[in-house]
């Protein structure tokens, strides 16, 4: 149980009696906003319910900067590492526009998601196994490596995606995509 304050979230034990951790909006690796399920289960529409992640998405934001900026001012000299990018999740296909005016580095297209799964899975019944073991918990997991881990930069330069994925097949992990240095993930 986790009671908030909109600086600081501190721990409460399960008789809801603070136990003294406590960690602000700019120290967390990651933020994921959830869309509102209940609110959909009650009848509101999926731009409503958008709206109120962007707007949760943009207080964080602004919550995050304060805190990182207040920081930076009292000790300059830290090294402090920048706030992370929350990843909001959007339900609308036509709320995406308005991600970029928010300056959302990241979103998941949860509805979109499901779609395109569903519509796989009815197209080939097979296809089934093999997003079973990819999107389930118990199933494979997913990770960011960086290229070094496949490629030393210094001895070779112009490969192709599958030289890389050949490479890591060797080490037992399967390549499924690339961000070219200096891109944000979109």
């Amino acid at each position: 149980v986790i009671r908030r304050d909109l600086a600081v979230i501190r721990a409460v034990d399960d008789e809801n009696i603070l136990t003294g951790e406590s960690i602000t909006l700019d120290e967390f690796d990651s933020i994921l906003i959830l869309a509102d399920e209940v609110a959909i289960e009650n009848g509101a529409n999926m731009m409503s319910c958008d709206s109120r992640s962007l707007s949760s998405l943009l207080i964080i934001q602004d919550i995050q900067k304060k805190l990182y900026d207040l920081k930076i001012k009292t000790n300059p000299e830290a090294a402090l590492k920048p706030p992370c990018h929350p990843i909001s999740e959007i339900l609308d296909s036509r709320t995406k526009s308005l991600l970029s005016i928010a300056n959302c580095k990241g979103y998941i297209m949860s509805n979109q998601i499901i779609s395109s799964v569903i519509a796989q899975i009815s197209e080939e019944k097979d296809i089934n196994v093999v997003l079973n073991e990819l999107l389930t918990a118990e199933g494979s997991e997913t990770y960011i490596r960086p290229i070094s881990k496949y490629v030393d930069l210094a001895k070779e330069k112009n490969l192709s995606f599958w030289d890389i994925a050949l490479r890591a097949r060797q080490v037992r992990e399967v390549a499924i995509g690339y961000k070219p240095d200096g891109e944000d993930y979109k």
